[in-house]
């Protein structure tokens, strides 16, 4: 075992063969914790340089415990894959709208301790949502809704959930192909057949260049498993939509599901959704499919869906209609501009630290009141933070320190690249 072990740290391919051995010696605890921690540290220094050594890991954490019987649905069975960040509450959009259009959209998320982004945070702002949900109930929710959101049962991928948490804990959740074989694993293990991507860059996440990498892996290995796959490559230099803490992301859910809600999230919800809504078989061009997803937003088919799809997973459907009922905090404060001029950006790190700060509590988070290029008046409001502490000052300064004020208006993209072709295999 340590053999393949220092073969990684030496940067040489580990075959087929060797990658089964090892994730069967995981599987079969005759690896200790240490060496699977010291298995993960080599793609520190040495990542996987090929499609195929890739695939097969993917393929072998996908198929370390039992797989989703999906066969008997009808229809293409979508996925959003996202690698998050804060406010990324697109997939709870994504969900009833894509189904909405009458196509099965399912996601499949690995509970990850020490983290406020992810989406099963979000879901569980929804009072009594269950999001364990056994394998013949994941199955039944999806035929009945077109829609599922639910964390994977202990025998679904099961190697996966474990490098998952180890991943974090030794510091290599970010490494391209780790972070690719995270992504594609559970969704192929839960039975998708198509799979569209969305991999940040930004501020406090992958560059550019990361983000390239890793999307352009995603497809690639896609391909080799016969998973059609998408990815898109999207901002994240400020929060996806104004929202960030789990209530406050519901009330901005519900509110774009409405028809409204920040403009940055409906162009991400309505780009993402074309693309899983074709890839599902809809019948005309990503532009059509767009259009009529927008327009499902306005007359309210996606909003019946939610409820929908709410009640099937036995939550209170009434935030619905009353999504002010949704917990708030009950200490608040204000962040203003220093100074006249334009929001140049947002320091996702301390926007980070300040939602760490302000910790699990029903109702804690914040809401920007200006987006990068928005233009701001001296102590007019950039954000108001909610928070369960009377002494609310650290959390402000965070705040204040957070926006960065220009003369001029930066520009600035949601999307930067969309890749839907498998790289060139090297060997």
């Amino acid at each position: 075992m340590l053999d393949l072990i220092n073969k990684r740290r030496r940067g040489e391919k580990l075959t087929t063969a060797e990658i089964t051995f090892i994730t069967k010696a995981i599987i079969a605890k005759e690896m200790t914790t240490a060496q699977v921690g010291a298995f993960l540290d080599t793609f520190s220094y040495h990542d996987m340089a090929t499609t195929a050594e890739l695939t097969d890991l993917t393929m072998a954490l996908a198929y370390s415990g039992g797989i989703y019987d999906l066969s008997d649905l009808p229809g293409i069975k979508v996925t959003p894959l996202s690698t998050d960040g804060l406010g990324d509450k697109t997939s709870l959009i994504l969900l009833p709208l894509v189904a909405s259009l009458g196509v099965p959209i399912l996601q499949v998320i690995t509970p990850l301790a020490g983290t406020f982004s992810s989406p099963l945070l979000r879901l569980a702002a929804i009072p009594q949502l269950r999001t364990k949900l056994a394998a013949n109930e994941f199955v039944t929710t999806l035929k009945q809704v077109n829609a599922v959101a639910a964390t994977p049962v202990a025998e679904l991928a099961p190697l996966q959930q474990q490098f998952t948490q180890l991943e974090v804990e030794t510091d290599t959740a970010q490494v391209p192909a780790l972070l690719t074989s995270r992504l594609l694993s559970s969704a192929i293990a839960a039975g998708a057949d198509a799979l569209v991507v969305d991999i940040k860059t930004g501020n406090d996440c992958l560059s550019l260049v990361q983000a390239q990498q890793v999307a352009k892996l995603a497809v690639a290995v896609g391909a080799e498993v016969g998973r059609r796959t998408l990815a898109v490559i999207s901002d994240l230099n400020q929060p996806v939509g104004d929202a960030v803490g789990a209530s406050w992301e519901i009330r901005e859910v519900i509110a774009a599901l409405k028809g409204g809600g920040p403009a940055d999230l409906r162009e991400l919800v309505l780009s993402l959704g074309a693309q899983l809504a074709t890839m599902g078989g809809y019948s005309g061009t990503a532009a059509d499919a767009r259009e009529q997803l927008s327009a499902n937003l306005e007359n309210g088919q996606a909003l019946a869906k939610f409820h929908e799809w709410i009640v099937a997973q036995g939550g209170d459907a009434g935030i619905v209609e009353q999504p002010d009922s949704l917990p708030t905090a009950e200490f608040n404060a204000t962040a203003r501009a220093p100074r006249s001029g334009y929001v140049a950006a947002w320091d996702m790190k301390q926007l980070r630290q300040l939602r760490d700060l302000l910790g699990d509590a029903a109702g804690v988070g914040f809401i920007l009141h200006k987006k990068i290029g928005d233009s701001v008046e001296a102590g007019e409001a950039l954000a108001t933070i909610y928070s369960a502490q009377a002494d609310i000052q650290p959390a402000l300064k965070l705040g204040q320190q957070a926006a960065t004020i220009a003369d001029a208006a930066p520009e600035h993209r949601l999307l930067y690249d969309v890749i839907d072709s498998a790289i060139e295999q090297t060997d």
